[in-house]
């Protein structure tokens, strides 16, 4: 099941990706970032709501969950932030990859902070994702690079560390309480951490810009909550670094949108680099299952 989890994430995850980077040629990185928070609360709603209809409860959780609530909203505000500026300044296709380097912070973060411990095997198949995501777009300085794209790429390397910790958080938040409830209060904390920032950015013009795109923001906000459903669902039964790895599998969808809906360049060498990630992502899911 928990391998299920995070192939639906990972498809999840490339979807609200495309529709991210739709946004970010009208929408400022952290507008955008708010936004995926703030349109995702309403769902969160009806799904808890729901839930209690039923006579499920989900509102029990351990000692430690309050303050892993805010480390995680922190570092996700941190990273959604950083992601949303990657797709304003660079392809989606080219920023994916640097993204996809979460895993390789994740061999340093796991274990510190969760204490997971990985096999060898299980470790290769992190660098094979990792290699693939170097081989996507080799940064030639000698020659030069689009100062645009470069930006792209260090917002995107700055987001992989901050989803490295979120991983860990979200691996240690699932133990305390539902995955529902996690999720719920995670995006409830990031959206109030950043609404500040948009309206300290001129608010009204910010909040226009929403409000014209409200359509693919509410699909986004959706979007958000089935992905972090499943992700923190398939944390339950897989390591960490396991899921992150998976969820690289994204990265293919994204190459795919970034050349026939963004018609970027390069597509046959970031088409290869996904390859060699995905073969990655079979050795990782062969070793987390039982």
């Amino acid at each position: 099941m928990g391998l299920i989890a995070a192939l639906v994430s990972a498809v999840l995850s490339s979807m609200k990706d495309l529709i991210s980077k739709q946004v970010s040629f009208s929408v400022s990185g952290g507008t955008s970032a708010f936004a995926s928070f703030a349109f995702a609360l309403p769902f969160y709603a009806l799904f808890i709501l729901g839930l209690t209809l039923c006579g499920i409860n989900i509102f029990t959780f351990g000692s430690g969950f309050l303050l892993l609530v805010l480390l995680r909203s922190l570092t996700d505000a941190g990273a959604e932030s950083a992601k949303m500026c990657a797709f304003q300044y660079g392809d989606i296709s080219l920023v994916s990859c640097y993204i996809s380097l979460t895993p390789l912070f994740l061999l340093v973060t796991s274990p510190l902070i969760t204490g997971d411990t990985y096999s060898a095997t299980g470790a290769v198949g992190v660098l094979f994702t990792v290699t693939g995501s170097l081989v996507a777009f080799p940064i030639k300085f000698a020659t030069g690079i689009d100062r645009s794209q470069l930006k792209g790429v260090l917002f995107a390397i700055v987001s992989a560390v901050f989803f490295s910790l979120n991983s860990c958080f979200d691996r240690l938040a699932v133990q305390e309480a539902d995955p529902i409830l996690a999720g719920f209060a995670m995006t409830l904390v990031a959206a109030a951490i950043l609404l500040p920032l948009v309206i300290r950015r001129g608010t009204r013009a910010e909040f226009e810009l929403i409000r014209g795109h409200q359509k693919l923001l509410w699909g986004r906000g959706l979007i958000e909550v089935l992905f972090m459903v499943t992700k923190l669902f398939a944390l339950q039964f897989i390591q960490a670094p396991y899921v992150s790895g998976i969820g690289k599998l994204s990265l293919l969808i994204s190459i795919l949108g970034g050349r026939f809906i963004f018609k970027e360049g390069e597509f046959l060498r970031r088409l290869l680099a996904a390859m060699l990630i995905i073969v990655g992502v079979i050795i990782i899911a062969l070793e987390s299952l039982p």
